[in-house]
């Protein structure tokens, strides 16, 4: 399967890029984490596309300002914050004093990335300026911290970030109060163990005893902190890793669906198609 290459044209004026960023690719989307020192009056301007998510996540020393013309207006902060930027929407960004920025940059292709809770339609063609939203700043975060481990790639630990970041972006909060979310230790504890063991069956009070938590907190707290609960993302692991061994065509999708943990083929093709929008004979078909 090819690997997800961004399609986005930019210009930029002041602004200069502070070594290679960390990286996840796949070929559901891209990742980068960026550091850039911007002059005083620095400017960029970029049309992707692609859909895309802007995260500032270290406070800059100066305020940003993004403008998406009549599309979304303007927007400026010197806070961490999100922004969605639609397929072939024309961005401004323009910075008044001289600073440091990081930030992360995902690219993705929405066919292949599969359904998502709330990204509908109206949705995926509406833009969204400087946003705040603490799960998003806590999975860029777990991102960059598995990205600066090392060379090796991230694997379904990546494409599991890169997926619970569109839907954080996209899903809305939680409205319990009194619910906190796990913290960026308990969470990469616990998406370490899911990605390792997705073909396993893994039990809630396997992973609470991780994070330290009854497992009535661990589970309203993994889901304050991704925007879905702990069985969702293992069955989302369950796939991504389906979707690796059909393009090797190396085994048959019965014994795919054996070694992933699903009672048989027809439940198999269930949940497959119920996450990525096509069943895996289909996608068997585009990785030939």
């Amino acid at each position: 399967m090819n690997t997800f290459q961004p399609r986005m044209v930019s210009e930029r004026r002041g602004v200069a890029v502070t070594g290679a960023p960390l990286a996840h690719a796949s070929d559901i989307g891209l990742a980068e984490i960026w550091r850039a020192r911007c002059a005083a009056g620095a400017r960029g301007d970029y049309v992707s596309r692609d859909p895309r998510l802007f995260v500032v996540i270290e406070e800059p020393a100066s305020e940003i300002a993004l403008d998406l013309g009549q599309r979304a207006g303007r927007a400026s902060s010197r806070r961490l914050s999100a922004t969605y930027v639609p397929a072939e929407a024309p961005l401004t960004m323009t910075i008044d004093g001289a600073t440091e920025v990081r930030h992360l940059d995902v690219h993705f292709d929405l066919e292949r990335l599969g359904p998502v809770d709330g990204l509908d339609h109206a949705a995926a063609t509406t833009p969204r300026l400087m946003f705040s939203d603490g799960r998003l700043e806590r999975l860029a975060r777990l991102l960059e911290q598995a990205c600066a481990r090392g060379p090796a790639p991230l694997g379904l630990l990546g494409d599991g970030l890169l997926t619970a970041l569109v839907s954080a972006a996209f899903a809305p909060p939680s409205r319990r109060p009194g619910r906190s979310a796990l913290s960026d230790r308990q969470l990469r504890l616990a998406v370490d163990y899911i990605d390792e063991r997705c073909g396993e069956t893994i039990r809630l009070s396997e992973l609470a005893r991780l994070a330290g938590l009854s497992e009535s907190y661990f589970s309203h707290a993994f889901k304050a902190a991704t925007g879905m609960p702990p069985h969702r993302w293992q069955l989302q692991a369950r796939v991504r890793k389906a979707k690796r061994l059909i393009a090797r065509a190396e085994a048959s999708l019965s014994e795919i669906a054996t070694e992933l943990g699903f009672a048989d083929q027809a439940h198999f093709t269930r949940v497959f198609r119920k996450l990525s929008g096509c069943t895996p004979m289909e996608w068997r078909a585009t990785c030939r």
